[in-house]
């Protein structure tokens, strides 16, 4: 689906607050509020817009460090990265997973109470996950950007 510069504008303001009212986002984007809404409606329905989520302090909620995990798997038991990867889907200390080129072949962004807290977990994962070759953790000392946004010029 091709994006109008009309549906860049509404990607922009709903990025930054997704509980805009349609009126304000009509009036932002010079348009009807019935017309934002059906372009609104449009971008969820091609799942341009996939969710509309709340972005938490993790600090506020008790997620102290985060901490970035190379995982390297090994490359001769297949038949062990379905466990591996429901591990990731319902583990909720691991915020982000991506499969990477690299050194390792998972990157995971983890979020935990503590150093400890992360050290239980990292224990769960290589007991629960036999091919987990090695892993190496990077602990996070500040943040200095955090975001969801998506470039939509």
């Amino acid at each position: 689906m091709p994006l109008t510069k009309m549906d860049r504008e509404i990607l922009k303001l709903m990025q930054q607050d997704a509980t805009i009212t349609l009126g304000e986002l009509a009036h932002r984007t010079g348009q009807s509020a019935s017309s934002a809404q059906r372009r609104l409606q449009k971008l969820r329905e091609d799942k341009v817009i996939l969710r509309d989520v709340s972005v938490v302090d993790p600090k506020k909620v008790g997620a102290n460090v985060s901490m970035l995990v190379e995982v390297e798997l090994e490359r001769d038991r297949p038949e062990l990265l379905p466990p591996f990867m429901r591990w990731l889907v319902e583990t909720p200390e691991v915020q982000e997973a991506w499969v990477t080129s690299g050194r390792g072949d998972y990157t995971l962004v983890v979020l935990a109470r503590s150093v400890e807290h992360f050290d239980e977990l990292a224990d769960r994962m290589m007991e629960l996950n036999p091919n987990i070759r090695k892993f190496t953790t990077s602990v996070v000392l500040k943040t200095l950007k955090r975001t969801l946004a998506v470039h939509v010029e």
